[in-house]
């Protein structure tokens, strides 16, 4: 649980960077879009393991974008028929 607190507030501090002048609000930024595409990037590696758990895929895109790989690993892995 704790890194999901963790990856929560840097999540909303970085969405507050965009709309209110916070200390370091260029690097907030620049760590929101970072963010942004290293979770597309986990979506994209993560997608037979979202595909393989069922239930609703856009849930799991989701979620994989708000945790990445915290997320991504509870994922059973699919089989190797």
């Amino acid at each position: 649980m704790a890194p999901k607190v963790v990856v929560g507030i840097v999540w909303v501090y970085c969405a507050l960077c965009f709309f209110a002048p916070l200390p370091l609000a260029g690097t907030g930024r620049l760590l929101f879009w970072g963010l942004l595409i290293i979770h597309a990037v986990e979506c994209v590696v993560f997608l037979p393991r979202m595909r393989a758990a069922g239930g609703s895929l856009g849930q799991h895109i989701v979620q994989v974008m708000l945790w990445g790989v915290i997320y991504g690993n509870t994922l059973p892995k699919p089989s190797q028929s």
